[in-house]
């Protein structure tokens, strides 16, 4: 009796195990809001029981990995020690093959998908794995790709047990209508909303605590105001526009400094456009910096910028207004489910500079307009999108459709 009770509890726990194991597939690793959010997920999965494998198949930034096993997920490559560039070569029939090897060594009870790239090649491959639950978060608005591309994800969500977007707008766009996650309304649509979240009290608690005067001085900035821009150097960020606008801020605020967080491909490009516009001098790049930099670079700030031409979320509005900053940004996609206009901070439409430099210089010009913005824009991002209600939704999710 005694030996069988031993034999059976290691065999019921493997099994609760089996019950709880969850693959997320996600293309690349990097420091980014997808990746950022994704980590929020793996949290919330591991905080409850479940055993989380991430299987990256293109690039993955070694700090990024790190938070994610921190958090208690296991990160796997896809094909380990080959280079990025070598993995994409291998097109996507090959690429669909692995994942289907993977799955079928791992045999994962639910597989989710994120970013949804490339296509259609993750939901089939978990389900030719025989993975019986797929689940798939879309990131992006469908209003940046074609018909095709649209047509594809639209039989990717039929394929998957649930597909969830990250904004009203995103799923709007790609499906026509929307619907944020109601546990009741399982069974009767198959796409939801389910937004995205920050660790509001870890902004806060940063933006009280840093002294602003020692990040100035490390940024050789005296007592001016400081604009900062947060994100990947990429045109749909938008800044091109923002240098253009930033040229006429000075005009009005010459004490003005534009701080760039981010990197990427039109780096060089932009740093040509600041020497164009002869604002070069007014502008500091600090290049890519890990999400443990990030609160005390916004506390350094006395506005946020986001001038995206689209946007699927707005993670960088959600961080800045947690840290207490006014925010000036583009009103598109989820940025406009995020910021109350003329509340929490200033809309302006997309790509236009006049406005954008407009909304700048009338936030600089009037710090108690501004501050009293940053405290809407905290008790915004406190009452509507902190971490714990992202966990609360997701895990309802899972209970749903996982069982």
């Amino acid at each position: 009796m005694i030996l069988a009770g031993a034999a059976t509890a290691p065999m019921r726990k493997l099994k609760q195990e089996e019950q709880k194991k969850v693959v997320i597939l996600i293309p690349v690793l990097l420091r980014g809001g997808t990746e950022a959010q994704t980590l929020h997920l793996a949290r919330a999965l591991v905080a409850d029981g479940y055993v989380v494998s991430v299987c990256c198949y293109y690039a993955a930034d070694s700090v990024v990995v790190a938070a994610f096993e921190a958090a208690g997920a296991r990160v796997e490559r896809l094909v380990p020690g080959q280079s990025a560039a070598s993995v994409r070569g291998l097109g996507l029939a090959h690429l669909g093959w692995l994942l289907w090897r993977y799955l079928r060594r791992v045999r994962p009870r639910v597989v989710h998908v994120q970013y949804m790239a490339p296509g259609l090649v993750p939901i089939v491959a978990a389900r030719l794995a025989g993975v019986r639950r797929a689940l798939a978060t879309v990131h992006q608005p469908g209003t940046v790709y074609g018909v095709r591309a649209r047509l594809l994800l639209r039989v990717a969500s039929r394929l998957c047990t649930a597909f969830f977007c990250v904004s009203r707008a995103v799923e709007e766009s790609w499906f026509g209508e929307s619907a944020v996650f109601d546990p009741a309304a399982v069974g009767k649509r198959r796409h939801f909303t389910l937004y995205n979240c920050v660790d509001v009290e870890r902004f806060a608690e940063c933006a009280s605590q840093v002294d602003r005067q020692a990040t100035r001085h490390e940024l050789r900035h005296g007592s001016g105001p400081i604009v900062g821009v947060v994100g990947r150097l990429r045109r749909e960020k938008g800044h091109a526009f923002l240098l253009d606008a930033f040229r006429a801020v000075t005009l009005s605020v010459p004490e003005a400094m534009l701080l760039v967080v981010g990197d990427g491909p039109d780096r060089d490009g932009l740093r040509a456009q600041a020497r164009c516009l002869a604002v070069d001098d007014r502008v500091v790049w600090w290049g890519e910096r890990n999400s443990e930099e990030l609160p005390r670079l916004y506390a350094a700030m006395d506005l946020v910028v986001i001038p995206s031409l689209f946007e699927g979320f707005g993670l960088v509005a959600l961080e800045a207004m947690a840290a207490g900053r006014p925010v000036v940004a583009s009103a598109t996609g989820g940025l406009m489910e995020i910021i109350i206009d003329g509340v929490t901070g200033t809309l302006v439409p997309s790509g236009d500079r006049d406005a954008l430099a407009k909304a700048m210089v009338s936030m600089l010009s009037d710090p108690r307009k501004a501050a009293a913005m940053g405290n809407e824009g905290r008790k915004a991002a406190r009452e509507r999108f902190p971490e714990s209600a992202f966990r609360s939704a997701i895990l309802s999710a899972y209970a749903s459709y996982v069982g």
